[in-house]
């Protein structure tokens, strides 16, 4: 049970950045929302022996934002990066619980 308490205090976000180094992907975290970036570099040449036939270059910047329903804890937040798939941990902020007013 305490397993599952403790997911349930924690967002867990994957997403799917192929071909990406993880030095390239950015992640920031601002209350409630949150933001992946990650720069796409691409290079490409064919040779003939030592002669160049074609080179091709793609340089591009992806970018995706979302806000979640709760503030998160940037302190405790972890981010992983394997085979492509950028994993996010992201606990809640204590105290971010919805009040209710009592109704005088």
């Amino acid at each position: 049970m305490g397993e599952a308490k403790r997911k349930a205090l924690a967002y867990t976000v994957k997403a799917d950045v192929p071909g990406v180094k993880k030095d390239d992907i950015q992640v920031s975290i601002d209350g409630n929302q949150v933001s992946i970036s990650a720069e796409v570099k691409h290079e490409k040449e064919e040779k003939e022996g030592k002669k160049l036939v074609r080179s091709e270059r793609y340089y591009g910047k992806q970018f995706r934002s979302f806000m979640l329903a709760h503030d998160i804890d940037e302190a405790r937040s972890e981010a992983e990066y394997s085979d492509g798939v950028l994993k996010l941990t992201l606990p809640k902020k204590a105290g971010a619980e919805t009040k209710k007013l009592a109704i005088k």
